[in-house]
């Protein structure tokens, strides 16, 4: 990957992140009395080319996903590197390998669940119903039918869910493992660090045992599977002290300090989203490389995942102070 074939790309990404939307804007939406409103402030973004099929407040999720496959559409013409987009899209596709695996399992039709973007899921439908993965990624491959064997044997569906999120992971090791470029491995890294830590909460909530927790880990982090596991029977702070050495540690005390008080993951999900937003800061100064490429795109997602939580809110009618407790950092 050669830094200098990103230089026009780069140029034209900075002047698409003074797009983004702005603190004061997300504060103005915060602050409108309802949905409607909210569409009303975003029509004078660069979201107003997105309101396609958008008739009432409750679309939200139709102007989010055409204006994420808008952007991603953009990212394909500035580089043709499908890394950069492949590392931040590769959950919507498994998330739609999970979709078809589960048609596949209740004999029906799941079309209104799946994300129309990224990979081409027709093909690997295709290829997953007449069992011919000639032009199938090995590793997509061994997913589904690991997926599909073990669903026959079990008739358990929470098995295809933990299958496929542990190939997703395997899958973004594999993306990045090639390119030499720090901030995709950290990503990746840290990702799939804050994915256990919380795995270890949540099977601790639910009172499973270590079997169900290895079970459900997935590999490819810096911290060690084992060291997680074998926390099981910890108390909290005793956690909180085991990791708090590791490259995110202060991170996940602050996220199991908050876990402890309330019982609920939001706001360790919150930490998590900010921790690997701050890994794209260094991405401002950078003009040769694919780093501001795949910031910006990772700045749309974070945008998409706070309108949702704005407009969501908003039917809701929740208060701005809640709002602003459960909304990210933005990149701008």
């Amino acid at each position: 990957m050669d830094r200098m074939d990103f230089n026009q790309a780069v140029m034209r990404v900075k002047v698409l992140e003074k797009r983004l939307l702005s603190r004061a804007r997300v504060e103005r939406m915060i602050e409108a009395k309802d949905v409607s409103e909210v569409y009303r402030i975003l029509q004078e973004t660069e979201y107003q080319g997105s309101f396609i099929g958008v008739e009432s407040p409750y679309d939200y999720e139709v102007l989010l996903n055409n204006e994420l496959k808008r952007v991603y559409d953009l990212m394909d013409e500035l580089t043709g590197e499908k890394v950069i987009t492949d590392i931040i899209s590769l959950r919507y596709f498994y998330h739609n390998l999970k979709v078809m695996i589960k048609e596949y399992a209740q004999d029906s039709k799941l079309d209104s669940l799946y994300v129309d973007f990224g990979y081409d899921i027709k093909a690997i439908k295709s290829a997953f119903l007449s069992n011919n993965y000639e032009n199938v990624d090995p590793i997509v491959e061994k997913a589904l039918k690991e997926t599909k064997k073990v669903y026959e044997e079990t008739d358990d569906p929470q098995k295809i869910d933990i299958i496929l999120d542990k190939y997703y992971f395997i899958h973004l090791n594999k993306l990045v493992e090639n390119v030499d470029i720090p901030l995709f491995l950290n990503y990746v890294k840290d990702l799939i660090d804050f994915t256990n830590i919380k795995t270890l909460l949540r099977v601790r909530k639910l009172g499973k045992d270590i079997r169900f927790l290895e079970e459900v880990l997935v590999p490819g982090g810096n911290i060690s599977l084992q060291k997680i596991s074998l926390s099981i029977n910890d108390d909290l702070d005793t956690i909180s002290e085991k990791f708090e050495d590791e490259k995110i540690g202060p991170k996940i005390v602050l996220g199991i300090k908050s876990f402890k008080e309330t019982n609920r993951l939001s706001e360790y999900e919150k930490i998590m989203d900010n921790s690997l937003m701050d890994l794209n800061e260094e991405s401002k100064t950078i003009i040769f490389g694919p780093e501001p490429l795949f910031s910006y795109l990772y700045a749309k997602e974070t945008e998409n995942k706070i309108l949702r939580m704005i407009m969501v809110s908003k039917l809701n009618n929740l208060s701005p102070e809640i709002i602003r407790e459960r909304l990210r950092d933005l990149y701008v």
